[in-house]
């Protein structure tokens, strides 16, 4: 379990990397919008947003089974795991958002620009924030159609990024079932993956630094009482 232990605080760390170079140069989302170099984020994004995610998660599920030390390398021991980590995870995104009840970074400039508090954008329905967002342009008129749609798609909180706790959950269960000496070629990509979404995340306006950097925190807290859980339960079945 130590070694375990090591891997998941090396995955989060690394994971960590975007939202703590973005705090350390001072950068900051400023509604700039750069439709050719944002769009391929755009995409990044998508590979997480509904129902793409779903198909991410298969072709994540395939490549962790094939390449899942000897220990747990069973179908449905894969199967457990990635459900109760990465379903559960989102879960409790689901429920300290509403908790916290951050605005989005673009909510709070498209607030600023209607001379309006974030308060008073969440006090509507999702039919009416939506509609509020389609007013974008008339502030923004760079701002790309499928940027716009996008924040149309998410108009909820922003604290903590589910975005970011679906990359985290994934690449810890990685870190935890993988041998580093082995499959580093998997590793990297995965991790190439999930940098690409998180950077994404602040790129479009959608989440602060902070909320990365506890998806990640939190994630990988869970996601050691997965695995510790599960160690313990296998060492009971095996005596």
């Amino acid at each position: 379990m130590a070694k375990q232990l090591q891997n998941l605080t090396i995955g989060a760390l690394l994971l960590l990397l975007p939202a703590l170079l973005t705090l350390l140069y001072g950068w900051h989302w400023t509604g700039q919008f750069r439709t050719l170099s944002a769009y391929p984020f755009y995409l990044f994004t998508q590979t997480v947003t509904r129902p793409w995610g779903i198909i991410t998660s298969i072709i994540l599920a395939y490549l962790l089974y094939r390449h899942a030390q000897s220990s747990v390398r069973k179908l449905w021991v894969v199967l457990l795991l990635s459900v109760v980590v990465v379903w559960g995870g989102q879960g409790i995104k689901s429920l300290l958002k509403p908790y916290f009840a951050e605005p989005r970074p673009y909510v709070v400039a498209l607030m600023e620009q209607m001379h309006q508090a974030p308060d008073f954008f969440y006090q509507h329905t999702k039919l009416a924030r939506q509609q509020l967002v389609s007013q974008a342009q008339v502030f923004w008129p760079s701002l790309p159609d499928w940027q716009q749609r996008h924040w149309q798609h998410e108009t909820g909180y922003s604290f903590p990024s589910g975005h970011s706790f679906f990359v985290a959950s994934w690449l810890l269960l990685f870190y935890g079932l993988l041998s580093f000496r082995k499959s580093w070629p998997v590793l990297i990509l995965v991790t190439l993956w999930a940098w690409a979404v998180m950077w994404s995340r602040m790129l479009l306006g959608m989440h602060w630094p902070r909320d990365l950097i506890a998806s990640v925190v939190i994630a990988w807290g869970f996601t050691l009482v997965v695995l510790v859980v599960y160690n313990v339960l296998s060492r009971r079945r095996s005596v």
